[in-house]
C-alpha cells in the first residue's frame, strides 16, 4: 500500500473517537513506528486527533500482561503535548487522574490492605482502570517476552477497545513470528483487527518520509539514496546521520570530497545493514573491488557477481580508494575516526584540486592540438602562464612535453625557466625528482630536465647504513642510483665490519650482494668500487687465520701470501 493511501488510512482512523483497532504491518525497516509517528504528530498539529490522550508501548522484553498494562499507563501524555516523551510529570499527571477515577479513600484503603506490601504493586494492578478514551500505540509485538502470549494481546486490545473506548494501534511484522504465534495472530486478527494497512513504500516515498530535515547536502543523499533505490527507511535514518556528521569535518576541502564520502557511505550503509539480501553485495566484497569490475581483471565472473557488478555499475562505483575505505570502516562502527578520516581526505582533495589545476593546463595544449591556426605567440603565452599557476601539481611527461614543444618553438628561456620552477616546488622531497622511480622514465629525453633532477637527487642525504642497503638488496635483481651511492660511500672497512658482525645465514647473502658486480657487464665506476672494496674486505678477513682464508675461498676469493 502506498504511503498517500496509508497517510489517508490513519487520518481517518486519528480524526474518530470510535473505539476500533488499526494494524500497521511491513518489512523490517520499512519505517512503519517512524511513518506512524509522523502522521500522528502532523495530525496533532492540525488539531485533527478525536481523542485527547496518547500512549506508546513496545512490547520489547515485556513479559506479563500485567507489566504491559502498567507501560500503558506510565507512558500517557496528552495529545496537545505529543511532541515531548513521558515523564515524570506526565506520570504524575496520569496518577492524579487514577486518584479522581478512584476515590482518594479507595486509594487509602488499597495501602491499608495487609497483603500490599508495595504500594507500586496496587497501583500496577489498577492503574488500567484509568485507561480510558486514550489512543494506544502497541509496537514490536514481534519483540514480546517468551511469557507473553499473542493471543493474550489481542484480548487486552480487544478490551481496550470494547470496554475502555479506546483506539489501539498495533505495529507489527508478520515475517517475525514463530510458526505458533502466526496462527494465532490469524486466528484472531478478524475478530480483533478493523483495519489491516500494509505499509510497503517505494524509494521515492521512504526518501521523502526519512529525508524531511534541514541538511546543506540532502540533495546529494536523496540522489544516492534513489539511484540505489533505498526502500528501507531505517537504513535511509542511518545514512542521514552519517552524513550529517561527517560534513562539518570535510567542509575545508572541495566539495567533490564530501560528494564522494555521501557517495560512499550510502552504498556502504546498503551493503552493512541489508547484509541478508543476497541482491546486495557484502561490504567485504566492495572494500575489495578493483578493475575487474570493469573488465580488466579475472576473465569469468559468477552469476552473483554479475548481478552485484551491474549495481555497482550502475551506481558509478569504480573501486575504493583509501577514503572509502575509512567511509566503509565508520559505517560499520557507527562513528569516525576524525584523524584517519581527515589524513585520507586531505590526500584525496590534494588530487582533486591536482586534477583540476591539470585540466586547466591541457586546454592551453587545445591551442596546439585543435586548430591549424597561425597562433604561435598565443599558444607559448597560454602554456607559459598555464604551467607556472599549474607547476605544483603538472605530470613529469607533462613537463618534459611542454619543455620539448617550447624548444623547438625557439623559446628555450622559458623551457629553462619552467625547469627550475618545478624543480623549486619539489626540492623539498627529492625522491619525487628521482627518475628511477617512474616508469616512463626512458621517455624523459631533454637534458637539462635530466641534469637538474640528477643534481637534486645526489645532493640528497640518504641516511641508511651501508647494511640497510644491502639487506634491501638480497633476493633481488636490481638496485637504483639512490643504492649504489650508499654503497660506493662504504669503505673497506665499513665492509669488513660488516661481513665480521653478520653470523646465519645472512652472512652469505650479504656477501654475493656485495660482490654481484663483478659479474655483470659494462657497469660504472661506483659499482665495480662497491664489488672491489667489498673483495678487499674478504681478503682482509682471510689473512687473520687458515680457517678464515678457507671461509673467503667459497666466494671466490682468492687470499695471496
Amino acid at each position: 500500500m502506498s504511503i498517500k493511501l496509508v497517510h489517508k488510512q490513519i487520518d481517518k482512523f486519528l480524526g474518530s473517537t470510535t473505539p476500533e483497532v488499526l494494524a500497521i504491518r511491513g518489512k523490517w525497516g520499512v519505517g512503519k513506528t517512524f511513518t506512524w509517528n509522523q502522521f500522528l504528530v502532523d495530525a496533532a498539529h492540525r488539531n485533527a486527533v478525536g481523542l485527547e490522550r496518547y500512549s506508546y508501548v513496545s512490547l520489547f522484553g515485556i513479559n506479563s500482561l500485567d507489566s504491559l498494562k502498567f507501560a500503558m499507563f506510565e507512558q500517557v501524555v496528552d495529545i496537545e503535548v505529543i511532541d515531548h516523551k513521558p515523564s515524570i510529570d506526565t506520570f504524575r499527571k496520569s496518577t492524579e487522574t487514577l486518584g479522581k477515577s478512584l476515590g482518594r479513600k479507595s486509594i487509602r484503603v488499597i495501602q491499608g490492605l495487609p497483603y500490599v506490601k508495595n504500594v507500586s504493586l496496587a497501583l500496577e494492578a489498577v492503574s488500567f482502570l484509568s485507561l480510558k478514551n486514550t489512543i494506544i500505540c502497541i509496537d514490536d509485538l514481534e519483540r514480546k517476552g517468551d511469557d507473553l502470549k499473542i493471543r493474550d494481546v489481542l484480548g487486552l486490545v480487544s478490551l481496550l477497545k470494547e470496554q475502555r473506548d479506546c483506539k489501539v494501534v498495533l505495529i507489527l511484522n508478520d515475517d517475525s513470528f514463530e510458526k505458533t504465534e502466526s496462527e494465532q495472530l490469524d486466528r484472531y486478527r478478524e475478530k480483533v483487527i478493523d483495519f489491516d494497512v500494509l505499509l510497503s513504500p517505494t524509494s521515492d516515498e521512504c526518501s521523502e518520509i526519512a529525508l524531511n530535515e534541514d541538511f546543506e547536502y540532502l540533495d546529494i543523499l536523496k540522489k544516492n539514496v534513489l539511484s540505489l533505490g533505498v526502500s528501507n527507511i531505517r537504513i535511509i535514518r542511518k545514512m542521514l546521520y552519517l552524513s550529517r556528521s561527517v560534513a562539518p569535518l570535510l567542509k575545508d576541502y572541495e566539495a567533490e570530497v564530501t560528494y564522494q564520502a555521501i557517495h560512499s557511505l550510502v552504498l556502504f550503509a546498503l551493503c552493512h545493514f541489508q547484509r541478508d539480501d543476497s541482491s546486495i553485495p557484502s561490504i567485504d566484497y566492495v572494500r575489495h573491488i578493483g578493475y575487474s569490475l570493469w573488465g580488466l581483471g579475472k576473465n569469468e565472473e559468477s552469476d552473483e557477481e554479475k548481478k552485484w557488478n551491474s549495481l555497482l555499475r550502475s551506481y558509478d562505483f569504480q573501486n575504493c580508494d583509501e577514503f572509502d575505505l575509512e567511509i566503509a570502516d565508520a559505517v560499520v562502527r557507527g562513528f569516525y575516526d576524525e584523524y584517519k578520516l581527515i589524513t585520507e581526505a586531505e590526500s584525496l582533495n590534494q588530487k582533486i584540486v591536482a586534477d583540476k589545476v591539470e585540466g586547466s593546463f591541457k586546454q592551453a595544449w587545445e591551442k596546439y592540438h585543435n586548430t591549424f591556426d597561425d597562433n604561435e605567440e598565443e599558444l607559448v603565452h597560454a602554456l607559459y602562464e598555464g604551467f607556472k599557476k599549474s607547476s605544483k601539481y603538472i605530470s613529469l611527461l607533462n613537463l618534459n612535453g611542454t619543455v620539448g614543444l617550447l624548444r623547438d618553438l625557439g623559446h628555450s628561456d622559458k623551457a629553462d625557466e619552467l625547469i627550475e620552477l618545478y624543480v623549486a616546488e619539489r626540492e623539498g622531497n627529492p625522491k619525487s625528482l628521482n627518475l628511477e622511480m617512474y616508469p616512463f622514465s626512458d621517455d624523459i629525453q631533454d637534458k637539462k630536465i635530466i641534469q637538474r633532477f640528477d643534481e637534486i637527487v645526489s645532493k640528497a642525504v640518504d641516511n641508511r647504513s651501508l647494511e640497510d642497503v644491502v639487506s634491501s638488496l638480497v633476493g633481488t635483481n636490481g638496485w637504483n642510483r639512490s643504492d649504489i651511492e650508499v654503497l660506493s660511500r662504504a669503505s673497506v672497512d665499513d665492509f669488513y665490519t660488516l661481513f665480521k658482525g653478520t653470523k646465519g645465514p645472512q652472512l652469505g647473502r650479504y656477501v654475493e650482494v656485495c660482490l654481484q658486480f663483478f659479474r655483470i657487464g659494462n657497469i660504472g665506476d661506483k659499482e665495480r668500487k662497491v664489488s672491489e672494496n667489498a673483495r678487499n674486505a674478504l681478503i682482509k678477513i682471510g689473512k687473520e687465520s687458515t680457517l678464515n682464508r678457507r671461509r673467503v675461498s667459497k666466494f671466490g676469493v682468492k687470499v695471496d701470501d
